[in-house]
């Protein structure tokens, strides 16, 4: 069986307060987070790049068990559309390298813009600069990637198709890599991630989850709908529902 780690799409949002976060609010919310969860995606990487002693303070207030992924920032993926990104690369690895060095870090989501067609020759030349040790998730947000040359080039470079929950694109339970990444975005209208799942949504959820367990090693899966606080509700749903074990020290949910 897979090891599975299930968490959210960031762990700072005011409005958890009350909900995840005790009334009153916590000091330090990623050291609280972590004793709900046994991973994070984050996703302010994607928006602007910390120093790299900032993420070496997410290693020291977490446990050592505890996990990390952590988007690729939009200046590679949206604003250079993954030509000439040598520079922002480097930047992006000085950045992990604290949490590289912990143990801690399972992987870097490469989130792909909705208005960037697939062209095989520019992808090549991207995938090519990727350290070979850096494990990479790829999220597709266009169709025309939704091909066997896309996913050709995913198992060469021996990246993760990353699986998508999501209005626009079928849920593709593809796997290219020893680990799978899954993304639950939510259904709503207008904001895809203003969506609370239901119970049964949940569940539906589980033997796509058990198929997956008998392709690869270990499955990553973060809910990015954050509003509310329905992420992390609906993530402790799906660990309760996948039987999997609590954190060791396991801090209050109020659903």
């Amino acid at each position: 069986m897979s090891d599975i780690f299930l968490g959210t799409s960031g762990w700072d949002y005011p409005e958890w307060v009350g909900r995840i976060y005790p009334p009153r609010g916590v000091a330090d919310k990623l050291r609280y987070y972590a004793s709900l969860f046994p991973i994070v995606e984050v996703n302010s990487t994607f928006y602007r790049l910390p120093p790299s002693s900032v993420a070496a303070s997410w290693v020291r207030r977490t446990p050592a068990r505890f996990r990390f992924a952590a988007k690729f920032p939009q200046t590679i993926t949206h604003d250079l559309r993954l030509v000439g990104t040598d520079e922002e690369l480097a930047r992006f690895l000085a950045m992990l390298k604290p949490i590289r060095d912990s143990g801690k870090f399972v992987a870097a989501l490469l989130q792909l813009p909705p208005s960037l067609p697939f062209e095989e020759a520019t992808v090549r030349r991207f995938y090519e600069t990727l350290p070979r040790d850096l494990p990479v998730a790829v999220e597709f947000r266009e169709r025309s990637w939704l091909v066997p040359e896309s996913y050709a080039l995913l198992r060469e470079f021996a990246l993760a198709n990353v699986t998508v929950d999501g209005p626009h694109l079928p849920i593709a339970l593809e796997t290219t890599a020893p680990f799978a990444y899954i993304r639950w975005h939510g259904h709503g209208s207008p904001l895809w991630y203003d969506y609370p799942y239901s119970r049964e949504e949940i569940v539906a959820w589980v033997p796509r989850i058990q198929a997956l367990t008998e392709k690869v090693s270990t499955i990553y899966g973060f809910f990015n709908n954050h509003f509310r606080g329905d992420a992390a509700v609906n993530c402790r749903t799906l660990s309760d529902e996948l039987g999997l074990p609590p954190p060791t020290s396991r801090g209050r949910l109020d659903l």
